[in-house]
């Protein structure tokens, strides 16, 4: 939050062959995206009401380094920078690869390749469901990823499990007692397009979900599969209902794909914004009937 009436962010040195984009959110409603070639550029936004504002700065797409944020200039009287906004009560942690990072959700069903000025991290069934929720969330995902192999088959790439340790471990981004009361995986897609073999999958789909249990005790944790294929539905299926004999928590809601909806495919067959509606609806319907979620609800309303 700052007082004032705009803002000039300075960016640090950004070196990727990439562009990354990012977006800002002035008092939840007004939004711009910017590109950022090399981190000279400078974000600057005016003309607001000399008051107090709320902003919030996303990098909406992927890259292997960051965006840095060098320096901080305040525009108008007796500016001033104040606290962050209060946490929401309730929390999501989202666990995914594309979907979930929003790959290719801006682009026509004709494009093949990966740019990402059609890719942007609010426009994906993720964020769309924690805005509906009125929850805060976090994002962890690699387009391409998978728990067995990666949508090209290598099984020595990076796997979701190892990615989210890293993010996650003591010193970690995401390790500062931040704790979700849901937990969103939408996994899957690329062991599939890998061809992972059903007995490499299965046993890795308990690890991850048990891993998951063992570092969220009380978290409900859904499952959320099929937007693109529905190769592992029956195997995921099987896996949570065998958790299910000894833990009621874990969920598997199924998605319908968007195979022969060309109104709902972008680029290289992703989602586009159309299907991200559509699953973030199903998604909210499913976590909006956990009881643990009801609970959490009816305190805020005390």
């Amino acid at each position: 939050m700052f007082n004032g009436n705009g803002f000039m962010l300075t960016l640090g040195e950004y070196i990727y062959p990439e562009v990354a984009y990012l977006k800002v959110i002035i008092d939840g409603k007004k939004s711009s995206r910017f590109a950022v070639v090399n981190g000279k550029e400078r974000i600057i936004v005016e003309g607001l009401s000399n008051s107090c504002h709320t902003v919030e700065i996303l990098k909406i797409t992927e890259s292997d380094v960051p965006v840095l944020f060098d320096s901080l200039i305040l525009f108008g009287e007796e500016v001033a920078l104040g606290c962050r906004p209060a946490d929401k009560r309730n929390r999501i942690e989202f666990i995914g690869d594309s979907i979930t990072a929003g790959y290719g959700v801006l682009a026509k069903n004709t494009e093949c390749a990966y740019n990402t000025y059609q890719q942007d991290g609010t426009n994906s069934y993720a964020y769309l469901t924690a805005q509906k929720l009125g929850a805060d969330a976090r994002y962890i995902c690699i387009s391409g990823k998978g728990i067995v192999c990666n949508c090209e088959g290598n099984y020595s790439d990076v796997k979701t499990g190892e990615y989210y340790n890293r993010q996650t471990r003591v010193g970690g981004v995401c390790n500062d007692g931040w704790e979700p009361h849901v937990v969103v995986l939408n996994i899957a897609t690329n062991d599939a397009c890998g061809n992972a073999k059903t007995e490499e999958f299965v046993p890795a789909a308990k690890d991850i979900l048990q891993k998951l249990r063992a570092r969220y005790k009380d978290a409900e944790i859904i499952w959320a599969y099929g937007a693109m294929t529905h190769r592992f539905m029956k195997e995921i299926r099987a896996v949570v209902r065998e958790l299910n004999k000894t833990d009621k928590k874990i969920h598997f809601l199924p998605i319908e794909s968007i195979e022969g909806k060309p109104q709902e495919i972008g680029a290289a067959g992703h989602p586009n914004v159309v299907a991200s509606i559509r699953v973030a609806k199903c998604l909210s319907r499913k976590i909006r009937s956990l009881e643990f979620w009801k609970n959490i609800s009816v305190c805020d309303k005390l």
